[in-house]
């Protein structure tokens, strides 16, 4: 029996994506024998099922949510023997994972989009004992452009990451880390560092390089100068797609690094949208760890 699972938070986004759930239930019951529909009620009840899912040899595992729905799912797959195909639809307020597969924001217009037939398989980061599908880092930049506003990036382009970053230029502070990988090495100062899974945030590529979610690759970005115009500087680079270019970024692409702050001072680390580390790290990638369902391609 082909059995596939859908998990729903509820609370996620707008809070409308159980108005789409016999639209979705309608669609999967073309493809499978059975369909099991699940509402998330608490924080970490996505994992446990995600691993209950694994256990059961589900065939396929649907999530709607936002990205820390997401993150939650992939920490309940990424250490089980069999894990099912991933669906992802989006159900948060900025579904900034779902921006790099596809390009619908609405629910129901994703769920039309869905095809079963077509998948892929994509990286997984592991920093220390957790995992995330997208990056981690510190420095408060990411809120920035993780939570820029859909609406805005249309009528703004670019200059709408631009609008949010400004307002969290005064509030980083400086660490002294030292950073070791099998990709180079750095020790000195950073207020920011990033290490994604794609150079890539939503439509703004940070690099020249040509990245993918399968490149078996992490994409560091450490800003070594806390100054408000070093920042500015890093800022116009990142929309232009330069950042690696700047003076003031030290770049560098690996598959594993290891990463520690030389004072002792408490660091704690974003995955994912979701505070779960802290430094010292050992972050690590997972080639073509998890497989996903693909938009169906546009004409």
């Amino acid at each position: 029996m082909k059995k596939c699972l859908v998990l729903v938070n509820p609370a996620s986004g707008d809070g409308k994506s159980m108005e789409s759930i016999p639209k979705l239930e309608k669609r999967l019951e073309e493809d499978f024998d059975q369909v099991e529909i699940i509402e998330t009620k608490e924080e970490g009840q996505g994992e446990k099922l995600a691993q209950k899912a694994c256990r059961e040899k589900v065939h396929s595992l649907f999530v709607i949510g936002g990205d820390g729905t997401i993150h939650e799912i992939v920490n309940g797959l990424a250490e089980e023997d069999h894990r099912p195909i991933l669906g992802l639809l989006p159900g948060g307020t900025n579904n900034t994972y779902y921006r790099l597969i596809g390009e619908n924001r609405d629910l129901a217009a994703a769920i039309d989009d869905i095809d079963l037939k077509t998948t892929t398989e994509v990286d997984l980061g592991q920093c220390n004992d957790r995992f995330f599908i997208y990056y981690t880092c510190f420095g408060r930049l990411i809120d920035a452009t993780t939570s820029t506003d859909g609406e805005e990036k249309e009528r703004l382009g670019p200059m709408a990451y631009v609008k949010n970053i400004f307002k969290a230029l005064p509030e980083d502070e400086s660490h002294q880390i030292k950073l070791v990988s099998d990709g180079g090495n750095y020790q000195g100062p950073a207020s920011h560092v990033y290490a994604f899974l794609v150079a890539q945030m939503g439509n703004l590529n940070f690099s020249e390089i040509s990245s993918s979610l399968s490149s078996g690759k992490l994409y560091v970005f450490i800003l070594t100068n806390a100054k408000t115009a070093s920042k500015l500087t890093a800022l116009k680079d990142m929309v232009m797609g330069q950042l690696d270019k700047n003076e003031d970024i030290q770049a560098i692409t690996c598959s594993q690094l290891s990463i520690e702050e030389l004072r002792g001072e408490s660091v704690d680390l974003d995955m994912d949208g979701e505070m779960e580390a802290k430094l010292p790290a050992q972050i690590r990638v997972l080639p073509k760890h998890i497989r996903i369902y693909l938009p169906k391609e546009k004409d």
